[in-house]
Protein backbone atom coordinates (compact mmCIF):
# COMPACT_ATOMS: atom_id res chain seq x y z
CA UNK A 1 0.00 0.00 0.00
CA UNK A 2 0.96 3.34 -0.95
CA UNK A 3 0.38 5.26 1.99
CA UNK A 4 1.89 8.30 3.65
CA UNK A 5 1.56 8.88 7.24
CA UNK A 6 1.17 12.27 8.88
CA UNK A 7 0.70 11.89 12.37
CA UNK A 8 1.20 8.79 14.60
CA UNK A 9 0.93 8.70 18.27
CA UNK A 10 0.42 4.87 19.56
CA UNK A 11 -3.01 5.09 21.92
CA UNK A 12 -3.64 8.33 20.44
CA UNK A 13 -4.71 8.23 16.73
CA UNK A 14 -3.08 8.39 13.14
CA UNK A 15 -3.51 10.38 10.40
CA UNK A 16 -2.51 8.95 6.87
CA UNK A 17 -2.70 9.49 3.00
CA UNK A 18 -4.05 6.09 1.32
CA UNK A 19 -3.33 6.85 -2.17
CA UNK A 20 -5.25 3.61 -3.72
CA UNK A 21 -8.61 5.57 -2.47
CA UNK A 22 -6.78 8.60 -2.85
CA UNK A 23 -8.59 9.41 0.63
CA UNK A 24 -6.93 10.92 4.28
CA UNK A 25 -7.66 8.37 6.60
CA UNK A 26 -7.96 9.19 10.78
CA UNK A 27 -7.65 6.19 12.94
CA UNK A 28 -8.67 6.67 16.31
CA UNK A 29 -6.95 4.45 19.02
CA UNK A 30 -8.20 6.45 22.35
CA UNK A 31 -7.97 9.81 23.96
CA UNK A 32 -5.70 12.84 22.84
CA UNK A 33 -4.79 15.04 24.95
CA UNK A 34 -4.10 19.23 23.71
CA UNK A 35 -1.03 19.32 21.72
CA UNK A 36 -1.99 15.51 20.09
CA UNK A 37 -5.18 16.42 18.82
CA UNK A 38 -3.54 20.15 17.09
CA UNK A 39 -0.74 17.67 15.91
CA UNK A 40 -3.86 15.19 14.52
CA UNK A 41 -5.84 18.29 13.20
CA UNK A 42 -2.98 19.75 11.53
CA UNK A 43 -1.66 16.42 9.85
CA UNK A 44 -5.34 15.73 8.48
CA UNK A 45 -4.91 19.47 6.84
CA UNK A 46 -1.14 18.88 5.39
CA UNK A 47 -2.18 15.79 4.06
CA UNK A 48 -5.23 17.29 2.24
CA UNK A 49 -3.20 19.86 1.01
CA UNK A 50 -0.49 17.86 -0.39
CA UNK A 51 -2.32 15.38 -2.73
CA UNK A 52 -5.06 18.20 -3.67
CA UNK A 53 -7.18 15.77 -1.50
CA UNK A 54 -11.13 15.85 -1.02
CA UNK A 55 -12.01 13.03 0.67
CA UNK A 56 -11.35 12.11 4.32
CA UNK A 57 -12.48 8.66 6.45
CA UNK A 58 -12.13 9.55 9.95
CA UNK A 59 -12.45 5.97 11.84
CA UNK A 60 -13.47 6.98 15.46
CA UNK A 61 -14.44 4.17 17.22
CA UNK A 62 -12.12 3.82 19.22
CA UNK A 63 -12.06 7.27 20.01
CA UNK A 64 -12.71 8.66 23.91
CA UNK A 65 -14.37 12.08 24.63
CA UNK A 66 -12.51 14.95 24.19
CA UNK A 67 -11.50 17.85 26.25
CA UNK A 68 -14.73 20.09 25.57
CA UNK A 69 -12.18 23.37 24.98
CA UNK A 70 -10.23 21.33 22.17
CA UNK A 71 -13.39 20.32 20.05
CA UNK A 72 -14.65 24.07 20.34
CA UNK A 73 -11.47 24.99 18.91
CA UNK A 74 -11.34 22.49 16.54
CA UNK A 75 -14.86 23.79 15.27
CA UNK A 76 -13.75 27.06 15.28
CA UNK A 77 -10.52 26.92 13.59
CA UNK A 78 -10.22 23.66 11.73
CA UNK A 79 -13.67 23.49 9.50
CA UNK A 80 -12.52 26.71 7.60
CA UNK A 81 -8.90 25.47 7.48
CA UNK A 82 -10.61 21.75 6.15
CA UNK A 83 -12.72 23.81 3.41
CA UNK A 84 -9.84 25.78 2.09
CA UNK A 85 -7.57 22.91 1.71
CA UNK A 86 -10.03 21.25 -0.13
CA UNK A 87 -12.05 18.80 1.98
CA UNK A 88 -15.48 18.39 0.25
CA UNK A 89 -16.34 15.07 1.88
CA UNK A 90 -16.37 13.24 4.99
CA UNK A 91 -16.88 9.79 6.14
CA UNK A 92 -17.58 9.39 9.96
CA UNK A 93 -17.32 5.67 11.59
CA UNK A 94 -18.56 6.67 14.99
CA UNK A 95 -17.29 6.31 18.59
CA UNK A 96 -18.61 3.18 20.45
CA UNK A 97 -19.03 5.69 23.38
CA UNK A 98 -22.32 7.40 22.56
CA UNK A 99 -21.17 10.46 24.36
CA UNK A 100 -18.12 10.77 21.96
CA UNK A 101 -20.12 9.93 19.06
CA UNK A 102 -23.20 13.02 20.11
CA UNK A 103 -19.74 15.21 20.52
CA UNK A 104 -18.66 14.48 17.33
CA UNK A 105 -21.60 14.97 15.85
CA UNK A 106 -22.08 18.34 17.62
CA UNK A 107 -18.73 19.47 16.56
CA UNK A 108 -19.22 19.17 12.62
CA UNK A 109 -22.99 20.69 12.76
CA UNK A 110 -21.34 23.74 11.72
CA UNK A 111 -19.14 21.94 8.68
CA UNK A 112 -22.70 20.44 7.27
CA UNK A 113 -23.22 23.61 4.82
CA UNK A 114 -19.91 23.39 3.11
CA UNK A 115 -18.98 19.61 3.18
CA UNK A 116 -20.75 16.47 2.81
CA UNK A 117 -20.88 14.40 5.93
CA UNK A 118 -22.04 11.05 6.36
CA UNK A 119 -22.37 8.72 9.33
CA UNK A 120 -21.21 5.45 9.32
CA UNK A 121 -21.36 1.79 11.46
CA UNK A 122 -18.38 0.49 9.76
CA UNK A 123 -15.42 1.66 7.61
CA UNK A 124 -16.65 -0.61 4.60
CA UNK A 125 -20.04 1.37 4.46
CA UNK A 126 -17.94 4.66 5.14
CA UNK A 127 -15.37 3.35 2.13
CA UNK A 128 -18.26 2.94 0.11
CA UNK A 129 -19.50 6.12 0.53
CA UNK A 130 -16.66 7.97 -0.19
CA UNK A 131 -15.47 5.93 -3.69
CA UNK A 132 -19.03 6.75 -4.96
Amino acid sequence: MDDHVYFAASGVASVRWEEPHGTVVVEWEGWANTAEFAGLLDAEIAALKAHSGSRMLADCRRQRVLNPADQERAEREWTPRAIEAGLKRLAVVMPESDVAAAKIQQRLDSAKQAIRIRYFASVDEAREWLGR
